[in-house]
């Protein structure tokens, strides 16, 4: 293989460990940081960036990549391999398809400042790419966390172009490298639309036990020192808590799971698009009024309480909006004779 194949970001050959969407991803992220980047490359990078997830989390992971790069610049490696890649990165090696009519101007057109500046920026999208999993080891990037408040939620795209809908008060964390991808859902719940990768299967942890798809859609629950586990889309595996985990079963769509370590119960659902609770909807069926009322305080507003521990038990079922609390008392007062008072720090319910 010739030198200049090893520096072209559109270099296509499958023993070399820049794929084509990371140097194409490269080949953006330089060009877009090149002295003469307009408004048309913009137009077109965005573009490229919508035509797929794919290039989105490569385009992520570049950046991530490059924040971190500087942390190593001293090293032995960097030091090694860019001049070499700055001296050799021309426009014509990393930059995207031209406009049509549009020739790429040769670096020897431009200022000498243009020049250098348009080459660093090159040789740093390319070295970052190329040596920045080897340098950095499957540490990195490393787990990012995400978090939500009472009444908040979030819709978050993964490097690998997963989807995680984050419900109010949840929080988890994500770890992935080379060999894995693990999430950690240190509380609440979240629903998982997982970018198919049979090389990295995914798995979702808790102290319950985890959850292990490849390409699949499914939501993951934390309450009550157990973890429910609903699949809306492909098959999971769950497996008992702990690096050496035993596999205790399989799902297939419609049926969740309850987990608590050593034990796991399946019941059947309805299977919809996706969770109730990602549409602004809460569905109680045959719930205790006490799980009820926790799903409420999710969502914010004056907290309610069950004062009355006979009414723990009490089963519920109907349909209400999230942010609707007041409609959720008037029905509780209606369909079960259950009154409530509000002392201004919280609602207490009672009969």
């Amino acid at each position: 293989m010739k030198d200049d194949d090893m520096l072209d970001p559109m270099h296509d050959d499958q023993d070399d460990d820049l794929d084509p969407i990371q140097a194409q991803a490269a080949a953006w992220f330089a060009r877009l940081r090149a002295d003469d980047a307009n408004s048309d490359d913009r137009q077109q990078a965005d573009a490229w960036l919508a035509a797929a997830p794919e290039h989105r989390a490569a385009y992520q992971r570049l950046q991530q990549l490059w924040a971190m790069l500087g942390d190593f610049a001293a090293s032995a490696e960097v030091d090694a391999r860019m001049p070499m890649v700055a001296a050799a990165a021309a426009p014509a090696a990393v930059s995207p398809p031209q406009h049509s009519g549009r020739t790429a101007a040769s670096p020897r057109s431009r200022p000498r400042g243009q020049r250098v500046r348009w080459w660093v920026a090159s040789a740093a999208a390319l070295a970052t790419v190329a040596i920045g999993w080897k340098l950095l080891g499957p540490t990195l990037p490393s787990p990012q966390q995400y978090a939500t408040e009472p009444g908040q939620q979030r819709s978050i795209t993964l490097d690998d172009g997963t989807v995680v809908d984050l419900d109010a008060a949840s929080r988890m964390q994500v770890s992935y490298n080379r060999q894995e991808r693990r999430i950690a859902l240190e509380q609440g719940r979240a629903f998982f639309r997982v970018a198919k990768d049979p090389q990295r299967p995914l798995s979702v942890d808790t102290d319950s036990g985890s959850v292990r798809a490849v390409g699949t859609q499914f939501e993951v629950y934390r309450h009550d020192g157990t973890v429910s586990v609903a699949l809306f889309e492909g098959k999971v595996q769950l497996r008992q808590p702990g690096n050496d985990a035993q596999v205790v079963g399989e799902l297939t769509p419609g049926q969740r799971a309850q987990l608590r370590k050593t034990t796991m119960t399946v019941e059947t659902f309805a299977v919809a698009d996706a969770p109730s609770w990602t549409h602004g909807q809460l569905v109680f069926e045959n719930m205790t009024l006490a799980e009820a009322v926790a799903e409420f305080n999710r969502y914010g507003g004056t907290p309610i309480r069950v004062t009355d521990p006979e009414l723990r038990h009490l089963k519920v079922s109907g349909v209400f909006r999230s942010n609707d609390a007041p409609g959720f008392l008037d029905a509780l007062h209606t369909a079960y004779q259950v009154s409530s008072n509000n002392d201004g720090k919280e609602i207490q319910l009672r009969r």
